[in-house]
């Protein structure tokens, strides 16, 4: 069974997701190459990748929120129809900011620390899953972590810093979700 979240943690477990999605996409698109994406990934390249799977209640966890923070270039109505996306593979707070044309936003990054550690600092998640791979969020884990809360890092291994899977409670390579076919046995078995 794969290991989403620290070993032993309790059913009472209050859990929060946080997705750098412009990230992961990015990431995921690379080691993607010429291939498809698997029938259960959504995947908008360079903007946003997610599998209905990986926000599936893992365990008797109670799972407060999930953020997913991204941006695209495209009108209001563009946005808004990659936010109903995310919504219809379990993200209950989408984040989809405006993108100027060169770049990434940094509206993702800040949005994504501000509030992760905001409902550290409030008590409203014992367990923060962080899906990012960035060097840049080791001070957030650290600040998590010192407001006696924990996290998860789930990441694509490509890039992956190790200065960030060290100061992690816990790692997962989503990549074995995102990568895996969905009509195989062991897929059923770990996801279904």
């Amino acid at each position: 069974m794969p290991a989403f979240l620290p070993y032993l943690t309790r059913p009472e477990t209050r859990v929060m997701l946080f997705v750098d999605g412009e990230n992961l996409a990015i990431r995921y698109k690379a080691e993607l190459g010429e291939r498809e994406p698997e029938d259960h990934v959504i995947h908008v390249p360079d903007v946003l990748v997610w599998s209905k799977y990986a926000s599936r209640e893992t365990g008797p966890q109670e799972y407060v929120r999930r953020y997913y923070y991204t941006s695209a270039r495209g009108d209001a109505d563009f946005r808004e129809g990659l936010e109903l996306q995310l919504k219809a593979v379990g993200i209950e707070a989408p984040r989809v900011f405006r993108r100027r044309s060169t770049g990434r936003s940094k509206r993702v990054d800040i949005s994504l620390a501000t509030d992760m550690l905001t409902h550290a600092h409030r008590k409203n998640y014992d367990i923060a899953i962080l899906v990012a791979g960035d060097e840049d969020y080791v001070p957030l884990v650290e600040a998590v972590k010192a407001e006696g809360r924990r996290v998860a890092l789930w990441a694509l291994e490509s890039g992956l810093s190790p200065a960030l899977r060290k100061s992690a409670d816990h790692y997962w390579n989503i990549g074995d979700l995102l990568f895996r076919p969905s009509n195989t046995q062991v897929f059923l078995n770990l996801y279904g």
